[in-house]
């Protein structure tokens, strides 16, 4: 197994970074390119994006902990059988 050193470490992340803004910058430039109808699209789907997706995210994330706890109340009693 190969031992890592800061500046190998370091050095990944830089490249990692590069790769990043070379994306992000391409992106920029496609979109800069785009008419303004279809920016105003693209920026619509973003903003709808980004707020539903964290939305979609904490609902989930509320409704199991409301699961579990409700289990971990619900976890001492037994469920009568019906007669």
């Amino acid at each position: 197994m190969k031992t890592t050193t800061f500046q190998s470490f370091a050095a990944e992340l830089e490249d990692a970074a590069q790769a990043c803004l070379r994306t992000l910058r391409g992106g920029l430039r496609t979109f800069s390119a785009l008419p303004w109808p279809a920016r105003l699209l693209a920026a619509v789907l973003v903003a709808c994006a980004i707020t539903v997706i964290p939305l979609a995210l904490m609902l989930f994330a509320t409704f199991l902990a409301i699961k579990y706890a409700v289990l971990a109340i619900n976890k001492d009693k037994t469920t009568p059988l019906g007669d």
